[in-house]
């Protein structure tokens, strides 16, 4: 998963590979496993007003992978899926969201149940952390138990995914996304009236 140009800041900031130190600083802090999402909560403007918290407020997010699954549309929406793949070198890419309470667990099945259409499941999902061995910097993958939501409906319904990863584009340029912005945005600016 890349940053491209058009993309929001905060989500180039939230593609960052996090240290190890980090992911065990994210980890220790709650016994609860992080969430893995595929869509539009990727993005963190759309997870904060998703999860009533203010657009200055830090989440805590780094990109993952789910293998052994594949991304799918759902046909009349565009919308992505994800159903279990028969080849196991399948792969979804996503963000991984640390550090969440009760209450913001269920504002994320709300938005993801999908009315029943999806499953929570419990996976494994493999995320990049620097590592610092002797004078070199280097990349390694840990893997990580997260809960996500995997499409439980009739798989007429969707559409095979032409990548691993949604496409944000159509949603970036959509309505939605925008009123969003402005909605977090104006309530930024009356946080800081107060």
């Amino acid at each position: 998963m890349q940053w491209k140009e058009g993309y929001p800041l905060d989500f180039k900031e939230a593609l960052r590979t996090p240290s190890e130190a980090d992911i065990a600083r994210l980890l220790s802090k709650s016994n609860q496993a992080p969430r893995f999402v595929y869509g539009a909560l990727m993005l963190p403007t759309v997870l904060k007003y998703f999860l009533s918290v203010p657009q200055y407020a830090k989440v805590n997010m780094v990109p993952a992978t789910l293998r052994g699954f594949k991304l799918y549309k759902i046909a009349e929406r565009g919308l992505p899926a994800i159903m279990r793949s028969e080849d196991e070198t399948s792969e979804v890419h996503g963000m991984l969201i640390f550090g969440l309470d009760s209450e913001q667990r269920n504002s994320i099945f709300e938005v993801e149940s999908g009315g029943g259409l999806t499953k929570f499941t419990d996976v494994q999902v493999q995320i990049h952390q620097k590592d610092v061995i002797g004078r070199y910097q280097v990349k390694d993958a840990r893997t990580v138990d997260a809960g996500t939501f995997v499409w439980s409906a009739s798989p007429e319904a969707l559409t095979v995914g032409e990548a691993s990863c949604w496409d944000l584009c159509d949603f970036l340029a959509g309505q939605l996304y925008e009123n969003i912005v402005q909605i977090q945005n104006r309530s930024q600016d009356l946080d800081e009236l107060d």
